[in-house]
């Protein structure tokens, strides 16, 4: 039927056309889809990795409203809104990890200062798990706070190499934000690796009536 392709962002899903992909800069405008389709003869569809990942969780079973947040060499999320994977115009819904949390922060790889995933590598690369779940509770608050989403998920070889760390670092965070809203937490669980699944889906999930894929 056709191959999916899952990789880190930011890219154009519509036109399969990747953009400085993070760790890659050299591929800025490369074709990627039309390329694999003539070298393949099949349709191709290209998507970020957390999109996928999101995809492949809803398929999968997850309901409502809930981000995946992937912490490996960066830091993204896919974003499932009523049910539907949240791409966004350009295709640059789920650049979490470019948010400013700290002000004149130290770089960030996209040209700013003071991103939660500067924030969070550093403290990663020293070693220092508890702050880099900390931050990456504080984006999720944020998160949280921005869509009203029900559930938060996270994956990732960073969160996979020590997931009690993190599970327990950002649902203290989002606790300590429920109490002072006096709303109820949000849920936080580890994911699944849902990305092959879902770049397999892509292609599949149209062909079985999912037309939000």
């Amino acid at each position: 039927l056709g191959v999916g392709v899952a990789l880190p962002g930011p890219l154009d899903h519509s036109r399969g056309v990747l953009h400085r992909v993070t760790g890659f800069p050299e591929w800025d405008g490369f074709p990627l889809r039309d390329a694999l389709a003539d070298r393949l003869g099949v349709p191709v569809v290209v998507d970020k990795d957390t999109n996928a990942a999101a995809l492949g969780l809803a398929v999968a079973g997850e309901r409502g409203s809930f981000a995946y947040l992937h912490l490996g060499t960066g830091l993204g999320a896919g974003l499932v809104l009523g049910g539907t994977v949240h791409r966004g115009a350009r295709t640059g819904a789920g650049e979490f990890g470019h948010q400013v949390v700290q002000l004149d922060g130290p770089p960030c790889g996209c040209g700013d200062r003071g991103c939660v995933e500067a924030l969070c590598l550093a403290a990663v690369a020293r070693g220092d798990l508890t702050e880099a779940a900390r931050v990456l509770g504080i984006a999720a608050g944020n998160l949280v706070a921005l869509l009203d989403i029900d559930l938060v998920l996270l994956g990732g070889r960073t969160v996979t190499n020590a997931p009690d760390a993190f599970l327990r670092g950002v649902e203290a965070v989002l606790d300590e934000r429920a109490r002072r809203t006096g709303d109820q937490p949000v849920p936080v669980r580890p994911a699944t690796d849902e990305i092959a699944e879902g770049a397999a889906q892509l292609v599949l999930a149209p062909h079985f009536g999912r037309r939000d894929a």
